[in-house]
């Protein structure tokens, strides 16, 4: 495997996840990560591009997929055999803040004359109490684009330099004293910071490992691309750590960085060219104005891709955009998440749109004949009720009614779980929009994560919903959903059984896991929770992620001429 300029490392969300007894419940509900969040962060994607491309050796190492894979694998052996320059973690969004600090640990006592270093948007919000807290770590990278900081960073250790002041977003240990250089690295363009899909290729023919080099851990079951488009955000729902308030504040992003049309097109051939699988476009593209939506889509045309395409979208777009997205064949998906069937309380959440706008995209999508049009709706909202959580099976069916539909329309409902994200606004004034935090520091969030059932990792409760309510009220409205998309033919009895299995385990394990906190819960019951757990997790959570997206495995979406002419590239160096 040889030895790494910068080796980034993927967590699980919680390190140990293999030897705990914890019902992790339904918080990865609708991302293509399993329940200790094993997808790698894009900016991984891009670090490797950038600093490959200026002769520095990168690795990227999933330890979470790995772990999941091969529950044998000994991570501390695999990480004393990992020798870097630096060893970069991402401690992006806060689920990871167990893992992440776990591994900085364990790296630091392993390698004490390397650098390790965090980053991500959660390590930019916690960098003060994580150089005041944790000394194993030696520096955090803040903002939201790290790759030339990187660069200036890798340059300065090569020529042997000790003192890291030119390196802007850096916060780093100088022995004793903690030093903050300027936060003053914001680019507003993101074209030179494409992904090259050969490059990760070439990654994986280094480690010979596709458990510990894939994106996620049922890659190889269902593999799933993406495109960023954006950095930053224009909206602001009020949870959202990726809000426009939260990125000023926090990240230093007061301008959109946009990706040209160009780069699109080029990142998403790349990918095309190694495998027929699905690709996600990351970003609302009408951020930016319709022109630029209407480029994006001619440049895509231009590539006639047989990939299954999907597009997300914050607020639901009118005729003429989708018909220019139904040229680009007949495997296009869109999503859209109303949030919330009632509009005061998509409103109260920074949704700012009706109904019946909503319903005119779902019409004139339907009457194109997309793929298939995707609705996500969430369960711990500013004015929710137990009562009105349960609303979404009835939208849908209301839906199928009033445009009678025979398919191509589908549903989705999660908690918003495990954490209020720090920086949003409903985390730094919570009782301004009808939250209660429960706690707010890195440190407490970190032993949150450790609680033996996801209620009680919940780092809010609202003025209509307690943690106990909003956990119950996800599973009712998981459960509803599925039987009503059973009934209209979306799913089958097969899928509702599972989902009203996984309804009744949750609710057992929030049962045992209030024992635990209370020290009343025998061995035994502890046991029988830890079979049944690795029973329902794994196999049963992956063909529920099955709805989310296309799917297709990975075997049979190779294309063999694309990959033999990465071969080439990468032996002539190209």
């Amino acid at each position: 495997m040889g030895s790494y300029d910068l080796a980034l490392i993927h967590v699980p969300s919680v390190y140990d996840f293999r030897e705990r007894i914890f019902a992790p419940g339904p918080i990865s509900e609708v991302v293509p990560s399993l329940y200790v969040f094993d997808m790698i962060p894009y900016g991984f994607l891009t670090l490797l591009t950038y600093l490959e491309r200026r002769g520095f050796r990168v690795g990227i190492f999933n330890l979470a997929a790995k772990m999941l894979l091969d529950r044998s694998f000994d991570v501390p052996r695999f990480l004393k055999k990992l020798e870097a320059d630096v060893y970069g973690i991402d401690l992006h969004w806060l689920v990871q803040a167990h893992g992440a600090l776990e591994i900085a640990r364990m790296v630091k006592e392993l390698h004490p004359n390397s650098l390790v270093m965090l980053g991500g948007i959660s390590a930019s919000y916690y960098w003060q109490e994580i150089m005041s807290s944790w000394p194993t770590v030696d520096a955090v990278v803040r903002g939201d684009t790290a790759e030339l900081p990187m660069e200036k960073l890798l340059k300065m250790l090569e020529t042997g330099e000790k003192a890291l002041n030119g390196v802007e977003n850096l916060v780093w240990r100088d022995q004793s004293r903690v030093r903050e250089n300027s936060f003053s690295y914001f680019p507003t363009e993101m074209d030179k910071f494409e992904v090259d899909h050969r490059l990760f290729f070439k990654h994986l023919l280094r480690t010979r490992d596709l458990g510990l080099s894939a994106p996620f851990a049922s890659f190889l079951e269902s593999p799933i691309g993406s495109v960023l488009t954006v950095k930053g955000c224009c909206f602001e729902c009020e949870t959202c750590g990726g809000s426009r308030s939260a990125y000023k504040r926090f990240m230093g992003r007061e301008v959109l960085a946009l990706k040209s049309s160009r780069a699109i097109a080029s990142e998403m051939a790349s990918i095309a060219e190694l495998a027929r699988i699905p690709i996600f476009i990351l970003g609302d593209i009408m951020i930016g104005g319709m022109k630029r939506a209407k480029q994006i889509i001619r440049e895509l045309r231009k590539l006639d891709l047989e990939n299954d395409l999907m597009f997300e979208f914050f607020n639901p777009v009118g005729r003429q955009l989708l018909t220019e997205l139904r040229s680009l064949g007949d495997n296009v998906y869109l999503q859209i998440s109303p949030e919330s069937p009632l509009e005061d309380l998509r409103n109260a959440f920074g949704r700012s749109y009706t109904n019946e706008q909503l319903e005119r995209m779902v019409r004139n999508a339907l009457r194109l004949d997309f793929k298939r049009l995707d609705l996500y709706f969430m369960t711990g909202l500013p004015k929710q009720t137990p009562e009105n959580a349960a609303l979404v099976s009835d939208y849908l069916e209301y839906l199928y009614g009033k445009f009678d539909l025979k398919g191509g329309l589908d549903a989705f409902t999660a908690p918003l779980a495990p954490f209020l994200d720090p920086g949003s606004k409903a985390f730094e004034r919570p009782s301004d929009f009808g939250y209660s935090l429960m706690f707010s520091t890195l440190k407490d969030h970190r032993k949150a994560l450790l609680e033996p059932h996801w209620r009680f990792t919940l780092n809010y409760e609202t003025m209509w919903m307690t943690r106990e309510e909003i956990t119950s009220a996800s599973r009712s409205a998981a459960l509803s959903l599925a039987e009503a998309k059973a009934k209209l033919g979306i799913t089958d009895q097969e899928r509702v059984e599972i989902i009203r299995n996984r309804v009744t385990f949750d609710a057992k394990a929030e049962k045992i896991a209030e024992s635990v906190r209370a020290k009343g819960a025998g061995v035994g019951a502890l046991e029988r929770l830890r079979t049944e757990l690795q029973e329902l997790v794994g196999k049963k959570e992956l063909e529920l992620k099955r709805e989310l997206y296309p799917s297709h495995r990975l075997i049979g979406s190779l294309r063999l001429k694309g990959l033999m002419r990465a071969l080439l590239k990468i032996y002539l160096g190209i």
